[in-house]
């Protein structure tokens, strides 16, 4: 059976994974807009899709290769010990799969350490009990991200030249929330823009002054819960590999980000206590009115993120994606003060 053949290369790949395992160890396979995973009982192994989009291109074997080598490395500044190396898959002349030989190299997989899924900020947070035992390891959190930030690559770009990296952003965006297929929602999507652009003068004259100060580094790129691991010390994972522009932030932007996120599942402490701890250990703290700024553009973000699961042939979990769009939107109206 060829990767052309009747199962596709993931379902191959899951097979061969199984194969000589006992039955209690089974493979669990679950999907992302970019890529495959697999989850055996110690390892992950990550495939990238063959997409190609705006910001990406992914359809040759060398740029999954480059790709995965990049998530390697820069992964590797907070999340060291789970990120294991890359892995070559390989096909024989029978057409069997194979990790790291024999036979030719048809792709490449990211392989990873398992983290304990208890210890996941996500998880936790969906659990009362864990939640109030949360604290501690919101404060290690805080520790690890000021060292971090602390010691990150700073931009030499002009608050004028990083803006075109936000407003490319949120052309993208504009594309997919005005697409016809969510008519039923653009006035409202257009009073938030509209709100957004008269915020805009406001927004940039203080970042300006971030930017003049070195306050724009390199960072994570995409600080979400599902990317962070709890364990001691925390585990901060699956970064924004693919374009470094993407992130180059003012840590309090991701902080921000990060803060809305949990917000919207229900842990409404952990911002201003893990924003307060990362501004001690820094020495500074922005104004509210940048903090919301930041918010806003990430929940803008999202909300293109999510929409835009939509506007492909067979979306995944289709019931999912407007009503948390519709939920990052109700955050964008309250911290803009939208309404259509």
């Amino acid at each position: 059976m060829t990767a052309t053949g009747p199962l596709p290369l993931h379902l191959r790949i899951k097979q061969m994974l199984e194969a000589g395992r006992d039955s209690a160890e089974q493979i669990t396979m679950t999907e992302t807009r970019k890529s495959w995973i697999f989850l055996t009982p110690h390892h992950a192994y990550k495939l990238k899709k063959r997409v190609r989009d705006d910001l990406q291109d992914l359809t040759s074997l060398s740029a999954r290769l480059d790709n995965s080598l990049v998530e390697i490395d820069l992964n590797r500044r907070l999340a060291l010990p789970i990120y294991l190396g890359v892995v070559k898959l390989c096909e024989d002349e029978s057409k069997t799969l194979h990790l790291d030989g024999p036979g030719q190299i048809i792709d490449w997989l990211v392989k990873m350490q398992r983290m304990p899924e208890s210890r996941m900020l996500e998880e936790m947070i969906a659990v009362p009990t864990d939640q109030k035992a949360l604290g501690p390891g919101i404060d290690r959190l805080a520790d690890t991200l000021v060292d971090f930030y602390k010691s990150a690559p700073r931009s030499h770009l002009k608050a004028t030249e990083l803006v075109t990296i936000l407003q490319s952003q949120q052309d993208l965006i504009a594309v997919v929330l005005f697409d016809p297929l969510f008519a039923a929602h653009h006035a409202r999507f257009s009073a938030i823009f509209t709100a957004y652009d008269a915020a805009f003068d406001r927004f940039f004259s203080q970042y300006d002054v971030r930017a003049a100060q070195g306050w724009i580094r390199e960072c994570h790129g995409d600080l979400r819960p599902e990317h962070i691991c709890l364990t001691d010390p925390p585990l901060i994972f699956d970064c924004l590999e693919f374009n470094r522009n993407l992130r180059l932030l003012d840590p309090f932007q991701e902080l921000a980000q990060l803060g809305l996120e949990t917000d919207i599942l229900g842990a409404a402490w952990i911002k201003p206590r893990l924003i307060d701890a990362v501004a001690d250990g820094l020495g500074h703290k922005p104004s509210q009115d940048l903090l919301d700024f930041y918010q806003v553009s990430h929940a803008l973000l999202r909300m293109r993120l999510c929409l835009a699961h939509l506007l492909v042939p067979e979306p995944r979990k289709p019931k999912k994606w407007l009503p948390l769009a519709l939920r990052y939107c109700e955050m964008a109206e309250r911290l803009l003060g939208a309404r259509s």
